[in-house]
């Protein structure tokens, strides 16, 4: 009987746990699928209070984007010996960004910054308020031209959206943005998929979380040295903090 008892009150348990988790994760979509920025103020308040308690490093290279920078807990080891702030939230849009730009772009003296953002509005999903590759790439240059009212020289980076099974969308607002990049002096692109894809083109399920979304470990550290290698040979020692 105790065991009877001790199995279901375990099943009890797990099923509450299942359900909690449900619950955030629809929370978070629902989040990321607001029109209303403000909808991440606990999370860009908390980098604010995590600027007062530890003042960011001057000349690092600022990360900001949406969660694939968000999970990327080990960005300042995989970046090695550069010195690197992330500053990745939910599952923020380019309006999202621009929203905050003043919060958690402008206000550091960056070395570069690298931008990672713009497949959560092309999603096609019920309540979405999606965005077409065009009205992203309006977005993009408003966001570039409000990063440069503060920082008018500095190098700036769009770190291309991964691999996607439904590319469609993110493959013509890659091509946008790659154009853009490379006819503005000061913009760079950066595509590190290739070591994330299958022969077939897709994403390599074995690199992805449970979530079927976002990278494992192993994802970021094919992701990772890309990246890691072009900033170095960009920039050289000067972005490297002793």
């Amino acid at each position: 009987m105790n065991r009877r008892l001790f199995a279901r009150g375990l099943m009890g348990l797990v099923l509450l746990l299942l359900i909690a988790g449900g619950w955030v994760f629809h929370q978070e979509v629902v989040r990321t699928f607001s029109i209303d920025p403000t909808v991440w103020e606990p999370e860009v308040s908390a980098f604010e209070q995590a600027d007062r308690d530890a003042a960011p490093p001057d000349d690092a290279i600022l990360f900001v984007g949406s969660s694939s920078i968000r999970f990327w807990e080990e960005l300042p080891s995989d970046m090695a010996p550069m010195t690197v702030i992330r500053r990745g939230f939910g599952g923020a849009k380019l309006t999202d960004l621009i929203h905050f730009a003043d919060r958690i772009i402008l206000p550091y003296s960056s070395r570069a910054i690298v931008i990672h953002a713009g497949g959560n509005e092309l999603t096609e999903s019920p309540g979405n308020a999606r965005r077409t590759p065009q009205e992203a790439l309006s977005d993009y240059r408003e966001l570039i031209a409000l990063i440069r009212t503060r920082h008018r020289d500095i190098p700036i980076y769009y770190l291309a959206l991964r691999p996607s099974s439904l590319p469609g969308a993110r493959d013509e607002l890659m091509a946008l943005i790659q154009a853009e990049t490379e006819s503005t002096a000061g913009l760079e692109f950066i595509d590190a998929g290739a070591g994330l894809t299958l022969p077939s083109g897709g994403p390599d399920p074995e690199l992805i979380r449970w979530d079927f979304i976002h990278l494992n470990r192993q994802g970021y550290e094919a992701w990772a040295p890309v990246v890691r290698d072009r900033l170095l040979r960009d920039l050289g020692t000067s972005a490297v903090i002793d």
